[in-house]
């Protein structure tokens, strides 16, 4: 299980800033945990977490999506399971660098959950890439 207190996080004003600049969000479930994350980050999170935390299936669903109800990812160790051909594309070629040793993680943070409900956000200003 991941702690929160063991993935860097953002703060209110930056997540109010990623908002603002029109950043596209997506919500990571673990299993354990459920986070938003960046969607330009997705590689670096999936290698990182199933490296650290030994995170088998990760599903990743569109922030508008409330109820989480068809995951737009999802993973089986660091392998993309279940991906649409356009989201394949944009991350497949940083993952496979990723999963090959070719290059290291990044450094990421993520929102805790309960922190992106509590910040007044209208989600229809969210962007997600499909």
């Amino acid at each position: 299980m991941i702690k929160n207190n063991q993935l860097n996080q953002y703060n209110e004003v930056e997540i109010r800033e990623l908002i603002d600049n029109g950043v596209k969000l997506v919500f990571l479930d673990t299993g354990f945990n459920e986070v938003v994350v960046r969607y330009e980050d997705l590689p670096d999170i999936i290698v990182d977490l199933n490296k650290r935390f030994s995170v088998d299936v990760l599903n990743v669903y569109d922030i508008k999506d409330f109820y989480f109800k068809t995951p737009i990812i999802t993973t089986t160790g660091m392998y993309l399971k279940k991906c649409d051909s356009n989201t394949r594309k944009e991350i497949n070629g940083r993952l496979q660098e990723l999963i090959l040793g070719v290059t290291e993680p990044k450094e990421y943070k993520v929102i805790d959950e309960d922190k992106m409900w509590n910040i007044d956000i209208p989600f229809e200003n969210v962007e997600m890439e499909r």
